[in-house]
Formats: C-alpha cells, sequence, structure tokens
C-alpha cells in the first residue's frame, strides 16, 4: 500500500511539475486601408481591426507586432511563413491553399458605388443600370463577386489607391468607383472632398474579411482560440465599443 501511494504522489507531482503554456510573440502583416488598418505617421499600426486583433492577442497571454505593408508583400509574406497571420482577408479557394482562415468574421466589408456629385449616374443593384460605366477600381483590392461578375461588362480604370480614383473621378475620367463604406468616406474626409462625392444608396455586396494564418505552422490551436475570444468580445460588446471608437457600427 506504502509503495502504491508512493507511485501516486509521485504521478500527481509529475503532472503538476509541467509548466504552462508560454506566452509566445507572433507577427501578424495587414495593409493600409484606414480606417480598419493604417499605419500612423509615427509608423505604428493602428485602425480598428488592428485594435481588435491586439485585444485578442493580449487576451491569450502573447504579444503580437503588426506591419503595415502593400498588399501583395503581405499576403507572400505569410504565404512563406515569414508572417504568422494576415488580416483583413477575403476568403477564396486559391488563398486557402496557403492560409487557414478563422471561423468568426474579423470585418464585414459594405461595398457601394461611389459617383460625381449630382451626375446623374445611378445602380439598382442591376448589371443593366452599370453596364458600359467606366468604373475606376484599385488594383490590388477585391469587391466581392457580385462587382466581380459586373468585371466583364463595365470599363475597367486601375489604380494604384482609393485616392487616385477619388481624382479621376472629379475630373471626369471615370464615371463611378467601388469601394468600402467607411474606407471611401474616411479618404474622402481626409481630402477634404466629402461633399463632392456622393455614395449610391444601393450597397453591392456586404463581404466579410477574416484574419487567416499560415499553414507553414501549424497555429490551428491559436485560430481556435482567437475565434472563440473574437465571439466573446462580439457578445460583450466590447467588439462592437472598438468599432464605434473607429467610426463604424456593427
Amino acid at each position: 500500500m506504502a509503495r502504491q501511494f508512493l507511485l501516486l504522489s509521485l504521478m500527481l507531482f509529475s503532472l503538476s511539475a509541467v509548466p504552462p503554456a508560454h506566452a509566445a510573440a507572433y507577427h501578424f502583416v495587414t495593409f493600409q486601408f484606414p480606417p480598419h488598418e493604417y499605419q500612423d505617421e509615427e509608423g505604428e499600426a493602428r485602425g480598428a481591426a488592428v485594435e481588435t486583433v491586439r485585444a485578442i492577442i493580449g487576451r491569450l497571454g502573447h504579444s503580437v507586432t503588426i506591419e503595415v505593408l502593400p498588399w501583395t508583400r503581405a499576403l507572400k509574406m505569410v504565404r512563406t511563413g515569414r508572417a504568422d497571420a494576415i488580416f483583413t482577408a477575403y476568403r477564396n479557394a486559391e488563398r486557402e491553399k496557403f492560409l487557414d482562415y478563422s471561423s468568426e468574421v474579423l470585418i464585414d466589408q459594405e461595398v457601394y458605388l461611389y459617383r460625381r456629385a449630382g451626375s446623374g449616374f445611378d445602380f439598382d443593384g442591376t448589371l443593366e443600370s452599370i453596364r458600359n460605366r467606366r468604373v475606376g477600381i484599385v488594383s490590388t483590392i477585391s469587391y466581392g463577386q457580385v462587382f466581380a461578375s459586373y468585371r466583364p461588362f463595365v470599363r475597367l480604370d486601375k489604380a494604384n489607391q482609393l485616392a487616385h480614383n477619388v481624382e479621376k473621378l472629379l475630373k471626369g475620367r471615370i464615371d463611378l468607383f467601388p469601394s468600402n463604406r467607411y474606407v471611401a468616406e474616411y479618404t474622402l474626409a481626409e481630402m477634404g472632398l466629402s461633399g463632392q462625392v456622393e455614395r449610391l444608396p444601393r450597397m453591392v455586396e456586404s463581404v466579410p474579411s477574416y484574419i487567416a494564418f499560415t499553414r507553414e505552422r501549424d497555429l490551428r490551436a491559436l485560430r481556435h482560440q482567437f475565434d472563440a475570444e473574437l465571439v466573446d468580445m462580439k457578445e460583450s460588446g466590447e467588439y462592437a465599443r472598438i468599432l464605434s471608437e473607429h467610426g463604424l457600427t456593427w
């Protein structure tokens, strides 16, 4: 009996001596897409999505550095494993080959069309209302499946950033441009042009975007934990508070 008690004591000691999971330091990447994510004048990552991600990683007891990069470079870094995760990313079959997406939506992207104020162009939710129109897009941005179905039937004009499309619109070089609602309104306010460009009332599509983890390492546990914390933040009202502070609604 004494021997059995000793063996049991040793087993319990060995179990209690297993150290807890260590805090980890992660490297995430994102891109310039204010007010969701952007780099401020001091080079620090800011925005509603950035604050949400930082809060979740902090809750999990880890630390994270968030780097704001051009989208193509950011995507390459997470594909090759030089970054642990990327946000905010649309889900598609090609990216799923190298990205492990969260289940919970990080940010819903509300895509609208914009016109020069008083120009008379309209959008009723059908292709026919914009067929053959000159439409400015940002070459590295996806606008969802609905707009993708319109692309062959409109005259696309590509730019490197949204501000360039705003300038083209006001010069009459394009008729419309699509954009995330909050990104467009943030950009127009920064340019001092809010009164000269107007959002058409009919939404093109609401596209969910996510955080996605590299498949070069096994980060499934982190992904599961991230999802659980994000759900908790939404239920507690913390998520809505963060979005509201950055001018977004949920």
